[in-house]
């Protein structure tokens, strides 16, 4: 007899569902080999690391963001399908930490 043990993956992955949905934190890697496109590792405050899914619409407002930012992503909602049979689009808003550069005198 075999006894099996289910594997969990070693990540946590975003997948935001309620309007207002936040993650917070500092990019550590952008994964650009992935099957469906970009995704970027985001190290939270308590030192948990998660991987952002590779959507459309958070891809292309994240193009400009690079490893180091500090970033907070929002979700707003997913509008409903305009074809039957598929999925709605996602929205999000995203921050990047706007860093204050000190004046040398």
């Amino acid at each position: 007899m075999v006894n099996w043990e289910k594997q969990e993956g070693s990540m946590d992955f975003w997948n935001p569902e309620v309007a207002g949905a936040e993650l917070i934190g500092q990019v550590t890697e952008i994964k650009t080999a992935g099957q469906f496109g970009t995704q970027y590792m985001i190290k939270k405050e308590d030192g948990t690391e998660i991987l952002t899914p590779s959507h459309k619409v958070l891809q292309a407002k994240m193009s400009k963001v690079e490893v180091g930012n500090k970033v907070k992503l929002v979700f707003i909602k997913q509008d409903l399908p305009k074809v039957k049979n598929q999925q709605g689009v996602k929205l999000y808003d995203v921050f990047v930490e706007k860093v204050e550069e000190q004046k040398v005198e």
